[in-house]
């Protein structure tokens, strides 16, 4: 397909003048300097096919800056983000505004992974099989129901969560378990029929996830989920580090074990195999989930591979059979790559009892991405409001592997001087203690009577949440929602929404990936820095690495990363030029310490406060 132009390029920007199509279809458009700026400089990658870094502070319009030159080029562009909901969001209202503004009619498919959509075919299956237990058949029949008026397979679209219901590894399939071109359901599947309109379409909206997985599967030449692309464009690009790392990194938990007992049996028992077979897989399949909260590792391994032998050569021969005989091989190769880590890569144990499981990710991620993405001729268009460490690209670079990418940066629009405040108490001791802990509590307690309630606490560890939520919630007069009591996270969120006095208590899920303007959130109260558990074996390897290579642990990795996270808990706050609000981060280390006075230099510049009543007063002047 033809590239974008210079005078394309041109164009791109003045339609963003304050009497372009821009501003007269879209309600509540006005011209920001700094998004024209990004939205030209974004067009201009993508004419000349090469790499861009850009951040793109809170209130830039960082979206409509990329949705714009994506819609008037001729280039076949995939747009990538981090979270669902911003893919949602993207195909169902961005999108389609910006469409209509600008009278493009460019062809646009919606990709998510594939544990997105039904298969029908293992539905199929879990409702014909021996193996059904009771309480699965009311869902799995409700499923069979909406999958008839379903338009699309997307279980999004389902009235309840398949996974809280128990039901989601029967009604989807992973790599390993599709047939492909020889399932009897292929012609009906919704994620070939959603992969087929990726292929035909000028614009894909996928997320990284699926991005990375399709990298992977290309590498290995086993064939592609995502089509080839003239330019790509990754929005909330900052989460990719992390990602690469679980996607490049091996996995092993007894729920993969016991998936692949339950679909051996049931596989057996479709091809006819005596009971006599299906009952010693069933025995030998129990006594490895038997051991598995307590055994070494090779033990294990030893009585992986024993089951494994029971599936004779005749079986395999049946076609579903030879997928799960190669699944299994797959998860004694996984054992045995745990056992002995390859060069660059980590591994450690996690978890107890039946959540005990095995980890192995590349110590650094940048020369994996270089290796399994970066390698398309396609243009990249990389985005965040928090790249930057420091005023610097250096960090993010090292970890994207792409320390030749352009870099521009494009500050954001708010009065940050006249809209916030930052509190900062000197003194707090720290919350290792039930002293610190009761300290933190007065504090917390003392900024939401403040604010009214209308605020997000922001938890670094899941311990602290359990600890401080349910005192705030004793002590306060309006609505305090914690986190893990059971409601998914959005309809936690819609509810915070709706109670405009409310107090939503939450750990890292809430920290990014959340807008929520106007007067509902006007404060953010953090525990504490955000620095990494040091004795997380992923990190400990990362700065053994670091310090070896004549670098500083704490200077060049766990610093930098805490910057990062701080930046995302703390831009919640302001969304928009009328919000007003409140940051309290409530860790003394931030006055005390050396390194105090850079993290300080990445926060918004709002004015800073030690003391309670300049907290009041901000509210009372509203």
């Amino acid at each position: 397909m033809a590239k974008v132009t210079g005078s394309q390029q041109t164009a791109v920007a003045a339609l963003f003048d304050r009497d372009g199509p821009l501003a007269t279809a879209l309600p509540g458009f006005r011209p920001r300097r700094e998004q024209q700026l990004l939205a030209g400089r974004i067009a201009r990658t993508m004419a000349e096919g090469s790499c861009l870094i850009a951040e793109a502070e809170t209130g830039t319009g960082k979206t409509l800056a990329y949705l714009v030159p994506a819609l008037t080029s001729d280039q076949k562009v995939l747009i990538s983000t981090h979270t669902k909901a911003l893919q949602d969001q993207l195909m169902h209202r961005d999108l389609p505004a910006v469409r209509r503004a600008l009278g493009r009619s460019r062809a646009v498919a919606l990709l998510k992974g594939r544990s997105n959509y039904l298969c029908p075919h293992r539905l199929e299956q879990a409702l014909t099989s021996q193996q059904l237990e009771l309480w699965q058949e009311a869902p799995l029949l409700q499923v069979q129901a909406w999958a008839e008026r379903s338009r699309d397979g997307d279980l999004s679209g389902l009235p309840f969560d398949p996974v809280r219901r128990g039901i989601a590894g029967q009604i989807t399939a992973t790599a390993e378990q599709c047939l492909g071109g020889n399932c009897p359901e292929f012609g009906r599947c919704p994620l070939m029929k959603a992969r087929q309109r990726a292929q035909d379409a000028d614009i894909v909206i996928s997320n990284h996830s699926l991005l990375l997985a399709d990298a992977r599967l290309k590498a290995g030449e086993f064939g592609a989920v995502l089509p080839e692309f003239d330019a790509m464009i990754l929005d909330e690009a900052h989460g990719l580090p992390m990602l690469a790392s679980h996607h490049f990194g091996i996995q092993l938990t007894r729920h993969r074990i016991l998936w692949w007992i339950r679909d051996a049996k049931a596989a057996l028992e479709g091809a006819g195999a005596p009971e006599s077979l299906i009952g010693r897989i069933d025995r030998e399949g129990g006594s490895v989930l038997e051991q598995w909260p307590h055994a070494p590792i090779d033990r294990l391994a030893e009585a992986w591979n024993r089951l494994l032998g029971l599936i004779d050569a005749e079986w395999r021969e049946e076609e579903e059979l030879a997928r799960i005989d190669e699944r299994g091989r797959e998860i004694a190769a996984d054992f045995a790559a745990l056992q002995q880590p390859q060069e660059g890569y980590v591994a450690w144990e996690e978890g107890e009892g039946d959540r005990r499981g095995w980890r192995a990710a590349p110590v650094e991620t940048g020369p994996v991405l270089d290796a399994f993405l970066w390698h398309s001729p396609a243009a990249f268009v990389l985005l965040s409001a928090t790249f930057r460490i420091s005023g610097r690209f250096d960090h993010i670079k090292a970890q994207l592997g792409l320390p030749e990418a352009e870099e521009s940066f494009h500050p954001s629009p708010f009065d940050y001087a006249n809209q916030a405040l930052i509190y900062i108490p000197e003194g707090l001791p720290p919350t290792t203690s039930d002293h610190g802990v009761a300290r933190a509590v007065e504090q917390m307690e003392s900024l939401l009577r403040a604010s009214h309630g209308r605020a997000f606490v922001l938890f670094t560890s899941y311990r602290m949440l359990q600890i401080v939520a349910p005192r705030l919630q004793a002590a306060l007069p309006w609505p305090v929602l914690i986190q893990g009591e059971g409601e998914p996270r959005d309809a936690l969120l819609a509810r915070f929404r709706d109670q405009t006095d409310s107090v939503l208590c939450g750990t890292r899920s809430f920290w990014e990936g959340v807008d929520v303007p106007g007067e509902t959130l006007s404060m953010v109260i953090i525990d504490k820095l955000p620095f990494a558990p040091p004795d997380d074996p992923l990190l400990a390897a990362r700065i053994r690495h670091c310090e070896e290579g004549g670098g500083n642990g704490f200077r060049d990795i766990q610093l930098p990363e805490a910057i990062a996270v701080l930046r995302q808990g703390v831009g919640r706050l302001i969304r928009s030029e009328r919000d007003r609000g409140v940051m309290a981060i409530l860790d003394s280390r931030l006055r005390s310490r050396p390194y105090g006075r850079e993290i300080m230099r990445n926060l918004p510049p709002a004015p800073l406060c030690g003391d309670l009543a300049e907290v009041r007063w901000f509210f009372e002047g509203e």
